[in-house]
């Protein structure tokens, strides 16, 4: 008695997600072998001839899964992000204000990098010397998103451009990380100096209070015609 087309159907489904969680484990083992090979040795004395050595795969199978050695960095990052992601969405954030959702979203990724601080070091490091970090950084289309769901729902000024703010705080973001993998030990608490960022960035280098207290600015003086005319 021949297999009903449902039964069929049910077996080859059986193969497809095989063949995908197989394919996924031989990517992950790629990736892990090339982080730790960046840690190790350092980005550039990396070769993907090692990368296959040590996932103890061929060549050609690094290069399906990561076409070119920026990959691995583009996985990294994509990682972070979406691990930042995931623990806003975890959260009960209706109602939230913009400031509040961006600090979750901003310490989770400082916790991230504090809890892998040599991996942090190692693909920084390599991010800040091969790739184009600041050119169109999907950091910033991460945190723009946030900010342009705060404009439908009212809470931000609609003439705020959601883009130059992600664009703002996720250059803000990347000049702290730098700073803190530049020395070692850590030069200060990241988590720490990214909210205080954050915070200029939301809100400015001055706060209301300090702006009721400042003189109001004056227009340049404009010169008397006395001194028009002798310049004339």
């Amino acid at each position: 008695m021949s297999p009903s087309p449902k039964a069929a159907d049910t077996g080859q489904d059986l193969v497809v997600d095989r063949r995908t969680r197989n394919r996924e484990r031989r990517r992950s083992a790629v990736y892990r072998a090339a982080v730790e090979l960046f840690i190790e040795q350092g980005y550039e004395n990396t070769t993907m001839e090692q990368v296959a050595q040590r996932a103890d795969v061929a060549r050609a199978t690094v290069f399906n899964h990561f076409p070119r050695k920026t990959a691995f960095i583009d996985e990294w990052t994509m990682l972070r992000r979406h691990r930042a992601a995931d623990a806003v969405a975890r959260e009960d954030i209706k109602g939230w204000p913009l400031d509040r959702i961006l600090r979750r979203y901003v310490s989770e990724m400082a916790r991230l990098s504090e809890d892998t601080r040599e991996e942090t070091v190692a693909m920084m490091t390599a991010a800040v010397h091969v790739t184009d970090l600041l050119g169109h950084p999907a950091l910033a289309d991460e945190l723009s998103s946030y900010v342009r769901k705060a404009q439908k729902e009212g809470a931000v000024p609609k003439k705020l451009n959601p883009a130059q703010a992600g664009l703002l705080t996720s250059t803000a973001y990347f000049a702290v990380l730098t700073q803190w993998i530049s020395e070692e030990p850590a030069p200060f608490p990241l988590e720490q100096e990214l909210l205080s960022m954050l915070d200029i960035v939301l809100f400015g280098v001055l706060t209301s209070d300090d702006a009721i207290r400042l003189p109001a600015r004056t227009a340049a003086p404009r010169p008397s015609r006395a001194r028009k005319a002798s310049a004339s």
